[in-house]
């Protein structure tokens, strides 16, 4: 599947000169060619990213639960400037599209910030009233492609994956600036 979203893109996940390609950046999703794992303090290290929004460091990747990282594997979203900077938004790659195929990928950056209200929003189905022409147009290939449809019930859905998968994410501990 991540092979098809490269395909889609026009690009290929195994050539590095493709990294960074931007064909779904105005909808927040930079395609990054794996593998590679963002370099943030927060970012799991049993994750392998494939995407970033382009905007503070908020990226995507997938879960390693048993040293394997495929197309279905969990999808975590990863905010740095975030108190709370992990969150599951799919169980795959496909749920996760699901999940961001109305409003985009920039707003699942607000689940951590300002959660009733996005997850309000999401639960609407509709399409950003904001969108342009062409982020609408971004959006429905993704769609078409691969057969989306919102989520029904994204509040449970998302308290579902968090309890299936939180624990499961290997993050660095913190050290304090001062420790001796």
């Amino acid at each position: 599947m991540l092979a098809r979203l490269w395909g889609l893109a026009g690009g290929r996940p195994e050539d590095p000169s493709c990294d960074w390609n931007a064909t779904f950046d105005p909808v927040g999703l930079i395609l990054h060619a794996p593998p590679r794992r963002a370099e943030y303090w927060c970012t799991p290290m049993n994750t392998i990213t494939f995407a970033g929004t382009g905007g503070d460091g908020v990226h995507y990747g997938l879960l390693s639960i048993d040293g394997a990282v495929t197309d279905f594997s969990p999808v975590v979203m990863t905010v740095p400037m975030s108190d709370t900077p992990n969150m599951i938004v799919g169980a795959n790659l496909k749920e996760f599209l699901a999940l961001g195929c109305r409003f985009g990928y920039f707003a699942l950056e607000q689940l951590v910030y300002a959660r009733d209200a996005t997850i309000e929003e999401l639960e609407l189905g509709r399409y950003d009233p904001d969108a342009s022409a062409a982020e609408l147009a971004l959006l429905a290939k993704l769609s078409r492609e691969f057969a989306l449809v919102p989520w029904q019930r994204p509040r449970a859905r998302l308290d579902e994956l968090k309890v299936g998968y939180l624990d499961k994410l290997v993050v660095q501990p913190l050290v304090p600036e001062h420790a001796s």
